[in-house]
Formats: C-alpha cells, structure tokens, sequence
C-alpha cells in the first residue's frame, strides 16, 4: 500500500507536475505517458526475471531506493532548476520511475505466493491487489492535499516519503 501510494501521489498529477517544472507542450506529456507505460512494462519483466534469479528482497529494496531517489529527482530539479534545465533530468527520472515503481510488483506477488502456498495463492493475490488499488486512491487524495497546501513541485518529496516509509517494511 505504501508502494502505490507514493507512486500515484505523483502520477495522477504528472501532468500538472510537468507543466509547471519542464517546457513540455501537451502533446508531449502524453509522450511522456507513453514512456512512463513503456518503461513500467520493462519493469515488470526485469522485476520477475531478477525475483526469479535473486529472490524478491533483492528485487524490492534497490526498486525502492531508486523510485525514492526518483521521487526526490523530480521535486528538486522543479524547486532548483529553470523548466529548461530541469526538462530532460525530470523525463530521465520520470523512466527510471516507471522501470522501478513496476519491477516492485512480480517479486511481491512470488514472496506473498511464497509465504501462504500456492493453495492460499489466490486469495493472498487478491487481497494483493486489493491493497494495492487502495494505495492507488489514497496516493491520489495525498496528493490533491499536497497540491492544496504547497504545490506541484512537492509531489515527488511526498511520494518518496511513502517510498522510504515501504522500504523500511522490507528492511523490517
């Protein structure tokens, strides 16, 4: 749940984020989008293939540290940087983001299949993907409340919040 409330603290308001932060036109936010997509589907494939190779714990922590450090990217290139400068550093985080948030997901599915069986797989599954979509929604009223007490450029500090606040879980 921290996992995705981080990530959609941010994503439901990327657009809004990168108008204010980048010279990105709205066309190409939605180019933006499509990388974010594609390099979610990277993640998805590397994250099982090292869970499968490494196990999930060595897939989860480097995925955290490297969506917080994203997360964290976002917001300083957008309080310290011109929107001209900040543009190609907030896209190349905006990738590794995708690539991060989504490679978290496989090895968290294969250690939940792990601790309850395969029996019980369906319903830890479930209740997976359960707390996962209430992540989603929280994520994206934690950042309606972050937009209406500071701004966009805060988003990315509010999502690593959320992120470190997971890895410490794995690391417990």
């Amino acid at each position: 749940t921290l996992w995705a409330i981080g990530a959609y603290t941010v994503y439901t308001y990327l657009a809004p984020f990168l108008k204010n932060a980048t010279v990105v036109s709205a066309p190409q936010v939605s180019m933006i989008l499509f990388g974010w997509g594609l390099s979610a589907a990277v993640g998805v494939t590397l994250g099982g293939m090292f869970s499968d190779r490494n196990g999930p714990r060595a897939v989860h922590i480097p995925a955290l540290v490297i969506l917080a450090l994203s997360f964290v990217t976002l917001s300083a290139c957008a309080h310290f940087l011109l929107p001209v400068a900040a543009t190609l550093p907030i896209c190349v985080a905006i990738i590794l983001w995708g690539v991060s948030a989504w490679s978290f997901y496989p090895p968290q599915q294969a250690r939940l299949i792990g601790l309850v069986g395969v029996k019980a797989a369906p319903i830890a599954l479930s209740l997976n993907a359960s707390f996962m979509y209430l992540g989603f929604s929280l994520g994206s009223a934690i950042g309606s409340v972050t937009l209406k007490l500071t701004n966009t450029q805060s988003l990315g500090y509010v999502g690593a919040l959320f992120e470190v606040g997971a890895l410490v879980l794995v690391l417990l």
